[in-house]
């Protein structure tokens, strides 16, 4: 296995970028791959539109199961390379990888049985209806193959290769995207499927980008780490790593989890001022999600190091590893900060025509601003937490800033004190500072860096 982190002081820099790049580049794929699906889908009318947008909402709800596995299998395994132990790396990689097919097909069980009683809770034509419970059903079936290539996804993050699983992921939208005009309309002989077409898409896509990583990793070709996984298939399984897996992965997901739902709310408070507001609400956050791409990016490249170097055992690496990408947060989020705060008009133009719209999303965007600089030094923090395999602290930081501060100020100073939405926005700004606040003194502390995650119970013999 080639060592792809290289855990030395003067290449701090290096590696970050290294190691983050390839996380950038596939949200921004990511990104397109959603407006793309709403834009083929669009052409089929506004009920096709509708049933995407209900199924997708229960779909990243049970996306979110995935950190269960993704972040405690990057965690364990960076944290193996940085001690130099393979075996072990194998024995993390086979049980995430089981642990997350066997998730897979519960989700796809319970997507199947009951989409249509899911769909039922909200009040809609019976053709929306029954395209979005035969849209969720495909959907709910390609779940076999997703958890479990990502799963085989983090155990490359965390021996250090980032690029690999970038590239599978990108292949998979690229086929996603080409596929989704063709099945949804007809084209090049293919049949006509409608919005079953866009599920299709992603089902095929789903199934070429899980054999490919599967390829790689059991092969051992392509991936620059050589990463040759022995004995994935074993059905040979030790509870220690389970309860490892869940002990890191299970706050992981329960703050994961926390945004989606509380973003819902959110959206039922602004939905009272009507529809200009949805519309700004809707568009300041597709804009974060945008501003966040370089941070999403940065935060698996610090997780990966951090974790390798408290493999290794080197925890003064350690410490100036976070300092500098302390800096890069800071610089970039900086940036961001003034962008949003002077171009806010311009750029909430960019997506809406309607002068109430822009107004309500310029407002955010500059409130939003007052907390942005914060969001780097949280996101650094919030790493360090994972890539130590410590992630309770960010549950509770999560679910104490989102359920206890914000959604109540958003209520109270929305309705109560008159503020409207700039009060909703405000609570947004508040539950950041909140969080940070939470999270620091639990790092300063210091007790992640002594944390030991490493699973000293032997494999079995061959």
């Amino acid at each position: 296995m080639q060592k792809l982190v290289s855990l030395d002081e003067k290449k701090i820099y290096q590696d970050l970028w290294r190691l983050s790049w390839p996380v950038m580049i596939f949200m921004v794929f990511q990104t397109t791959l959603e407006l793309v699906d709403l834009y083929w889908v669009g052409y089929l009318g506004t009920a096709a539109v509708a049933a995407l947008s209900m199924s997708n909402n229960l779909f990243w709800m049970l996306f979110t199961f995935s950190d269960i596995i993704t972040i405690s299998t990057l965690a364990l395994t960076a944290r193996h390379r940085g001690a130099g132990d393979g075996k072990s790396i194998f024995a993390v990689a086979r049980h995430s990888f089981w642990l997350a097919t066997s998730i897979s097909v519960a989700v796809t069980i319970l997507i199947v049985a009951f989409s249509d009683s899911f769909i039922s809770l909200y009040d809609v034509e019976p053709e929306v209806h029954e395209m979005a419970v035969l849209y969720l059903i495909v959907i709910g079936i390609s779940m076999l193959f997703a958890y479990s290539g990502m799963a085989l996804g983090a155990v490359l993050q965390g021996v250090g290769d980032t690029r690999t699983p970038m590239v599978v992921l990108v292949i998979t939208n690229v086929i996603n995207i080409v596929l989704d005009p063709i099945l949804i309309f007809g084209l090049a002989g293919a049949p006509e499927l409608g919005i079953l077409g866009a599920a299709v898409a992603t089902l095929l896509a789903r199934v070429v980008g899980f054999f490919t990583i599967l390829y790689i990793v059991v092969s051992g070709k392509i991936s620059p780490s050589r990463l040759k996984i022995v004995g994935l298939f074993k059905l040979q399984f030790q509870i220690a790593y389970f309860k490892k897996i869940f002990e890191i992965g299970l706050p992981a997901f329960m703050q994961t989890l926390t945004r989606p739902l509380t973003g819902l709310v959110m959206m039922w408070l602004v939905a009272f001022f009507g529809t200009p507001a949805i519309a700004a609400f809707g568009i300041g956050q597709r804009i974060l999600g945008l501003a966040f791409i370089f941070l999403s990016g940065l935060t698996v490249g610090t997780s990966t190091m951090i974790g390798q170097s408290l493999g290794a055992g080197l925890r003064d690496l350690t410490t100036k590893i976070i300092g500098k990408a302390m800096v890069l947060s800071l610089a970039v989020q900086t940036g961001m900060t003034a962008l949003c705060f002077f171009g806010a008009p311009l750029i909430v133009g960019l997506f809406s025509r309607d002068p109430a719209a822009i107004e309500l999303g310029a407002s955010f965007l500059k409130i939003i601003s007052a907390c942005m600089i914060l969001m780097g030094p949280f996101h650094i923090i919030d790493a360090v937490f994972k890539g130590s395999g410590y992630t309770i602290p960010s549950m509770v930081s999560a679910l104490v800033a989102n359920w206890a501060i914000k959604l109540p100020v958003a209520y109270l100073l929305a309705l109560p004190l008159n503020l409207g939405t700039d009060g909703i926005w405000w609570s947004v700004s508040i539950s950041v500072l909140v969080e940070l606040l939470i999270l620091l003194p639990w790092y300063r502390r210091g007790s992640w860096s002594r944390r030991e995650i490493r699973i000293s119970a032997p494999e079995p013999a061959e």
